[in-house]
């Protein structure tokens, strides 16, 4: 255990983690991470940190949840520790945020936890992330498109509110943490759902990152210094965006910057991308997690096309628009969020909808089903004409479904689906190249829209609502 504790100590020294004495808030599941760390917390003389609890239950997991918060609760009451507890309705809030699952999850956590840190008055948040899920994570990013600051994965300490998120187990592995919990006989809680292989980043973590290390058994050692090099270079490269965008903007507000097209295009692609994101990171009051370097491309294309006018929707109801020699990014008025979109959908590309939803047509060859946390289409290529159309509903749309005789109006459905007035007008209409009705995702498939036989040449829709997808328990 010296040498696990020595990598702790060394990486809490270099990024300067913790102040002696000061309150900390430890955010624990119940799961070995986040109790190996609580427990180094409480023995580690270097620092004698005042420590507080906190625990959320999404309540997702109905009495294996409920069960775990009882086993935080009592662990600190058996510690003298004091104990924050939230259960928090998150099945509700993502019909009221019309978001995806882990998307929610994650920013509700985030806010309770942000409001234990402040009713406290702790200087630091602390989290369990360990050196296998920063490998995961940056995995995860690549493969998604993120940014380059993105790609530099789980950072060691970032700004949280007033205070500091802190993630001191970084430099340990999954593998270490279980054998400190094993030496201590701490008896943690393990989520089953974290089994399943529904979720990218758990496919990551069952299949792909074992074989890396087969390859390399130090690759996170190689991962944390990739991203402390990448975030190093980052910070340098923002400063110097920052200096060059300040000369480009024409207008700045709280909800509305308008930018210099013409002397945009006259900076380097890397320092384009850069002002791309501070535009967003000031902009958004939370960066919606949807978002992805496609935008970025797509923003920066708006930028050079010939064309001089142009609009992209970006999550949480951001507009970037062009008029002539000025791009403006600016958050929808009620009128403008019920502005119809409409895409066209060919075999290999992907479309982001204005929800921060994604759509993505794939071929292949016999169309294998599966379980999976989003809804697919499966179809016949020689039943479909290319390219699909993705766009918000007309008037008078009808589909034809199965055990009817003629067709059925989707004003109709919507309402005996029960879906509210304000997201009728925005819910996505999947149709072909002629205009025929084939898909209203979550709701209904047209009769005729038959699952390819084997053998056949096949397509996949994939829409995704929840376009995170995995899971990082704090």
């Amino acid at each position: 255990m010296q040498s696990f504790k020595a990598k702790i100590r060394s990486y809490c020294e270099q990024h300067e983690l913790f102040t002696p004495g000061e309150k900390v808030v430890v955010a624990v599941s119940g799961g070995p991470d986040s109790m190996a760390i609580l427990h180094y917390l409480m023995h580690e003389s270097l620092y004698y940190v005042n420590i507080e609890v906190a625990h959320v239950d999404h309540l997702l997991r109905g009495e294996e949840s409920a069960a775990d918060c009882t086993y935080v609760k009592t662990f600190c009451q058996q510690h003298g520790l004091p104990f924050h507890a939230a259960t928090l309705h998150i099945k509700e809030r993502m019909q009221q945020l019309n978001k995806g699952l882990q998307e929610t999850a994650r920013e509700e956590r985030y806010d309770y936890l942000a409001e234990v840190v402040r009713k406290t008055g702790a200087k630091k948040l602390v989290l369990g992330h360990h050196a296998d899920d920063q490998v995961e994570t940056i995995l995860f990013r690549l493969i998604r498109g993120s940014t380059m600051k993105g790609r530099a994965g789980i950072q060691a300490k970032r700004p949280f509110h007033k205070s500091m998120l802190v993630r001191p187990f970084l430099p340990v592995t999954k593998n270490e943490i279980e054998q400190y919990c094993e030496h201590y006989q701490l008896k943690p809680r393990r989520d089953k759902s974290n089994e399943a292989d529904y979720y990218m980043r758990n496919r990551l973590r069952h299949h792909v990152i074992p074989l890396l290390k087969e390859e390399n058994p130090r690759l996170h050692e190689h991962f944390l210094r990739y991203s402390e090099e990448i975030t190093e270079d980052e910070d340098w490269m923002t400063a110097e965006a920052e200096k060059r965008l300040a000369r480009l903007i024409i207008l700045q507000e709280p909800q509305n910057i308008k930018v210099n097209q013409e002397n945009w295009n006259l900076e380097a692609l890397p320092l384009q991308r850069r002002m791309i994101h501070l535009i967003l990171n000031y902009l958004y009051a939370k960066v919606p997690i949807s978002l992805s370097s496609a935008h970025t491309v797509a923003i920066n294309k708006l930028f050079k096309q010939n064309h001089p006018s142009g609009v992209i929707h970006l999550p949480d109801g951001l507009l970037v628009t062009r008029s002539y020699s000025t791009v403006s990014f600016y958050f929808q008025n009620e009128r403008e969020a019920l502005l119809p979109f409409h895409f066209e959908l060919e075999i290999g590309q992907a479309i982001y909808l204005p929800d921060g939803s994604t759509m993505e047509l794939v071929g292949d060859a016999e169309g294998e089903s599966g379980n999976f946390p989003f809804d697919l289409l499966k179809l016949d290529s020689a039943q479909v004409e290319l390219p699909l159309i993705v766009r918000t509903r007309h008037k008078g749309d009808k589909i034809q479904l199965k055990g009817l005789t003629g067709s059925k109006k989707l004003k109709s459905l919507f309402v005996d689906e029960k879906i509210p007035l304000e997201q009728r007008d925005q819910w996505p209409i999947v149709t072909d190249a002629n205009g025929r009705v084939l898909w209203v995702p979550g709701l209904r498939t047209a009769n005729g829209v038959n699952e390819p036989k084997n053998g056949a040449q096949a397509y996949t829709l994939i829409y995704n609502k929840d376009y995170l997808g995995g899971h990082i328990s704090c």
